[in-house]
Order: structure tokens, then C-alpha cells, then sequence
């Protein structure tokens, strides 16, 4: 289990951690979670084209657009969920998970600067992520797309959410500020059964050898 260092490490105590949501990443290549007992939606099973409305195992999408691998997505070359370009005029699609959840993970692929991701704890905004949170902290190792070798001016990345001192989220809104030539592409969403504490889990790695990096943001208005 190795992980990329992102920005500040995570002081390894409870009681210094802060409530908000942070992330980690796996390492260049990898387009899965390494977390474990999680469940995961891959969007494989569903026809390209305009997504209505789904009800997954971990939640229900609406609206959306699925779309067939090509340069700028799919896991492992596969079917990916995406918003902007290939749903316009659509801008967002948003994720009602089944329930409140401290952990959620996505391949990232093809990050561009109109691509943003929001966790609510109901009505309540708790974080918005965009693409320059992490990829400052990338090596060039995750920059194009690792199944074809394709769009290298852009990074492919899994990230890990995990919700701090006891924050929880039921909704991610994925959105893209255009629907004309740019995308969210996105694949592999997971959620987990049974989540570490942020120290425990930053304790668990150092002691196999792993580096975490764990990345705070600010609330977005």
C-alpha cells in the first residue's frame, strides 16, 4: 500500500486533527482504491450516453453522461461517468450516497482547471476540491493517460477522501465550470464499510514503509 506525498503530513493525533476532509493518493498508475472492504461502482454495466438517473450500491447519480474509454478516461480502459463537454448543456451531476459516509475514492482522470468536486453534509457545504489542491504535489510520473499514454499535459489520478474528527458527507456534486470542450471525467467511485482514524491509518502506513499525504482545503462559497 504506497501513497504520494501531497502536502502537510497529518500530526498523528486525534486530538490535533481538525474537522474538515483531506485526501490522500495512490501511487502514479493506479486507478483503484488500496483501501480496504470497500464497494465500488464502475459504471461498466451502463450504455454510453446521457445518464438520467442511476441507483448504484453506493448511492444515485443524476443527471451525468457515460461514456466509452478513450484518451481523457475509464479505468483500465472501461466505461467512465463524466460532466461538461460530453453532457452538454449540463454542467454537474450529484452523487446522494445511501448514506452518511467518512471515506470516499475516485479515479480522476484528465484533471483540468474546470473541474471541481463538492462534499455536503446535507444542505451544508463542508469542502470543494479542484484540480490545483493536488497536483502541485504530483510527480510527472502521473501526468497522461497510463492505459494509452495519451494527454500528457494532464494528471490521472486516484484520490482517497476521508472525513477528519468525526466530519461525515451523504452528497458529492461533481461539477465542470464549461460544458464546451472540457470534462470531468471520473471512474471507480468507492465507499468503505469500515474507515481508520486519520492517525491510525497515517501510523499504519509509515509502519509499512508507505508515505501518506494528507491535504487540507479550505470551504469554497
Amino acid at each position: 500500500m504506497r501513497h504520494t506525498l501531497l502536502g502537510a503530513l497529518l500530526v498523528l493525533s486525534v486530538s490535533t486533527v481538525s474537522a474538515g476532509v483531506i485526501f490522500t493518493a495512490e501511487a502514479p498508475g493506479v486507478q483503484q482504491t488500496s483501501v480496504a472492504n470497500t464497494t465500488t461502482v464502475d459504471f461498466n454495466a451502463l450504455a454510453p450516453g446521457p445518464l438520467g438517473g442511476y441507483v448504484s450500491a453506493i448511492g444515485t447519480y443524476t443527471p451525468g453522461a457515460i461514456v466509452s474509454p478513450d484518451a481523457f478516461g475509464g479505468a483500465d480502459q472501461t466505461r467512465y461517468i463524466s460532466v461538461g463537454a460530453q453532457s452538454n448543456p449540463i454542467t454537474s451531476y450529484t452523487l446522494t450516497l445511501t448514506g452518511l459516509q467518512s471515506y470516499f475514492g475516485v479515479y480522476w482522470a484528465a484533471g483540468d482547471r474546470e473541474n471541481r468536486l463538492s462534499f455536503y453534509n446535507g444542505a451544508t457545504l463542508l469542502q470543494t476540491f479542484a484540480v490545483s489542491d493536488f497536483s502541485g504535489g504530483l510527480s510527472s510520473a502521473y501526468y497522461g493517460n497510463p492505459n494509452t499514454g495519451q494527454d500528457l499535459s494532464e494528471p490521472f489520478v486516484y484520490l482517497n477522501f476521508y472525513g477528519t474528527a468525526g466530519t461525515q458527507f451523504d452528497k458529492i456534486v461533481f461539477w465542470n465550470n464549461s460544458s464546451i470542450g472540457t470534462g470531468f471525467e471520473t471512474d471507480n467511485h468507492s465507499i468503505a464499510s469500515a474507515v481508520p482514524e486519520p492517525s491510525t491509518f497515517g501510523l499504519l502506513l509509515a509502519g509499512l514503509g508507505g508515505i501518506v499525504a494528507l491535504a487540507r482545503r479550505r470551504v469554497r462559497g
